[in-house]
C-alpha cells in the first residue's frame, strides 16, 4: 500500500513539474527598444514614450556608426510596436523633455570620426522641438556653447539645462560647465539665460518638483549634498546626499536615472536600487529594485506609484540594454544609510 502511494506521489510530482516546464515565460509588459542603447533621450508625452539617439556600440568606443540619430515612439497603453519618426543629428549624452504636447531635445555628444579612427567627439549646441501633430522638428535658439553629459527639465514654461561639459574634439581639452541655462518657452522670442551653478559635474540626472530642480549624482557627487535650484528665486540650496550602497561607504552616483513620481523625487542608481525622497525632503528611502541594474538609462514615471527604467548599460549583460523594466514603488519605504563623502 505504501509503495503504491509512493508511486502515485511521484507520478503527480512529475506531471506537476512537466506542466510547469511547459508554461511559457511571462511576456514583458513592454516591447524591447528598437536597438540596445545607452545614453539616450527619453520622455513620456500624451500617452507615448519617445526615445531619441543614444550609444549603441561598445563602452567607451565612439564613432559615426554607433551613435544614433533615430527617433521612435511607443504607445504606453497596450502598444506592441515602436513607430519610427523623423530623426535628426546623431547624439548621445542628452535627454528629452515634454511641454505643451511637444517633445524637446537639447545638446548631446556627436562623434565625427569613422569606425576605427581616433575618437573625435564634439558637444552640440542644437536645440529643437518635435510637434506630433505635424510630424516635424523645429529648430530653436542653440545653447550658448555645446553641452553633453548634462540633463534637462521643464519647470512651468521654463526649459532648464544643468551640468555637463563641452567636448571640443580630439585636439582640445573638454571644458566643464559652470552655469545652468534657462529658456522661457512662453516668450515670443525665446533665448537662453545663464545662471551660475555651484558645481562642475557631468554624468548626472535631474528632475523637477514644483519650482525646484533636483540635481542628482554625477562624477564627484559621492557623499555630497544634493543640489537644488529654485527657478523662481534663482537660489541654490541643498538636500540629502544619495544613499550609500549596502556594505559600502559611498553611493553609486555615476549616471543615475531620476523622475518625479506622485509628486516625489525618485532615483535609480547603478546598484539597481530605487530610492524616493521623503515627504519632508530630509532623507531617502528605498522603495524598489530593478532586476537588471544599469547606468546611463532613463526613468519614466508611470502614474503615481510606478516607473519605467529604459535602456542603459548593464554589467550583467556586459553592454547596452534593450529591455524596459517596470518597477512598482513601495507605499512605505525602508530607511537607508547616507553616503560618506570621499576624502
Amino acid at each position: 500500500m505504501t509503495s503504491k502511494l509512493t508511486r502515485i506521489a511521484v507520478l503527480v510530482l512529475l506531471v506537476s513539474v512537466s506542466a510547469n516546464a511547459a508554461e511559457p515565460a511571462a511576456k514583458p509588459a513592454f516591447p524591447s527598444l528598437p536597438k540596445a542603447v545607452s545614453s539616450l533621450g527619453a520622455v513620456e508625452c500624451d500617452g507615448y514614450l519617445y526615445i531619441y539617439g543614444g550609444h549603441a556600440g561598445k563602452t567607451h568606443s565612439y564613432d559615426t556608426e554607433c551613435v544614433l540619430g533615430t527617433f521612435h515612439r511607443l504607445k504606453l497603453d497596450g502598444g506592441t510596436k515602436w513607430e519610427e519618426l523623423p530623426g535628426g543629428p546623431i547624439a548621445q549624452g542628452m535627454n528629452l523633455v515634454a511641454h505643451g504636447g511637444k517633445v524637446y531635445r537639447v545638446g548631446g555628444m556627436q562623434p565625427k570620426n569613422k569606425v576605427g579612427d581616433p575618437a573625435d567627439n564634439h558637444s552640440l549646441a542644437n536645440c529643437a522641438r518635435f510637434d506630433p501633430k505635424t510630424n516635424n522638428w523645429e529648430e530653436l535658439p542653440p545653447l550658448p556653447t555645446g553641452r553633453s553629459s548634462h540633463d534637462v527639465v521643464v519647470v512651468g514654461d521654463k526649459l532648464v539645462v544643468v551640468g555637463g561639459w563641452q567636448m571640443k574634439g580630439k585636439d582640445e581639452k573638454a571644458v566643464w560647465h559652470e552655469t545652468i541655462e534657462i529658456m522661457d518657452l512662453s516668450s515670443k522670442s525665446p533665448k537662453w539665460e545663464s545662471v551660475p551653478q555651484p558645481f562642475k559635474r557631468r554624468a548626472l540626472t535631474a528632475t523637477a518638483v514644483g519650482s525646484k530642480v533636483y540635481v542628482l549624482g554625477g562624477l564627484g557627487a559621492d557623499g555630497k549634498p544634493t543640489d537644488i535650484f529654485d527657478v523662481e528665486t534663482k537660489k541654490w540650496t541643498t538636500g540629502p546626499a544619495l544613499p550609500a550602497v549596502e556594505g559600502k561607504a559611498q553611493a553609486m552616483s555615476f549616471s543615475p536615472a531620476a523622475g518625479t513620481v506622485g509628486g516625489r523625487v525618485v532615483v535609480n542608481t547603478s546598484s539597481g536600487l530605487v530610492y524616493r525622497l521623503t515627504m519632508d525632503g530630509a532623507d531617502w528611502e528605498k522603495v524598489g529594485e530593478i532586476a537588471n541594474p544599469r547606468v546611463v538609462a532613463r526613468l519614466i514615471p508611470m502614474g503615481p506609484t510606478a516607473a519605467l527604467v529604459v535602456g542603459g548599460a548593464s554589467r550583467v549583460e556586459r553592454g547596452n540594454v534593450a529591455t524596459i523594466e517596470l518597477v512598482k514603488l513601495a507605499e512605505k519605504g525602508e530607511k537607508v544609510v547616507p553616503a560618506v563623502k570621499k576624502d
